[in-house]
């Protein structure tokens, strides 16, 4: 409150009386409060600020944070959909491998029954002249 001197107080006293002295306290005293609103609107306007921009950051932060989750969750599904493309190329890999397998197998078992048969004709050589000479055959 603005002070306000003993012979001015009694000034306005003798002039208005006391209602004239509580009219001019309250005024002051309104004064005050204005200023004090005006003192706090301004602390708030200020903090309504600073709340916005932290809020601002906040969801920048977040809306950040979401894109490279989002990121990592494609790459992570990527990465899902390599793996379950090699396990399929690998599946195939295996049946051709179980085919040659199974070729070479009937390979294998055909060069066995060649070689018995030639095994035998080799043992009862009857193609070559002086064989079926020496064993009494027709020449």
């Amino acid at each position: 409150m603005e002070s306000i001197s003993l012979p001015f107080a009694q000034l306005i006293l003798q002039l208005l009386g006391l209602p004239g002295l509580i009219f001019i306290i309250w005024h002051f005293d309104n004064k005050r409060l204005d200023k004090q609103r005006y003192q706090y609107e301004e602390e708030q306007r200020l903090l309504r600020a600073s709340y916005e921009q932290e809020h601002k950051r906040d969801r920048e932060q977040v809306a950040n944070l979401l894109a490279q989750y989002r990121d990592d969750v494609g790459t992570i599904k990527n990465l899902y959909q390599n793996n379950a493309h090699l396990v399929g190329d690998y599946d195939k890999a295996m049946n051709r491998l179980e085919k040659i397998s199974a070729d070479m197998m009937s390979v294998v078992s055909l060069n066995a029954q060649a070689s018995t048969q030639l095994a035998d004709a080799i043992k009862n050589n009857t193609f070559c002249p002086s064989v079926r000479a020496a064993s009494g055959g027709n020449v």
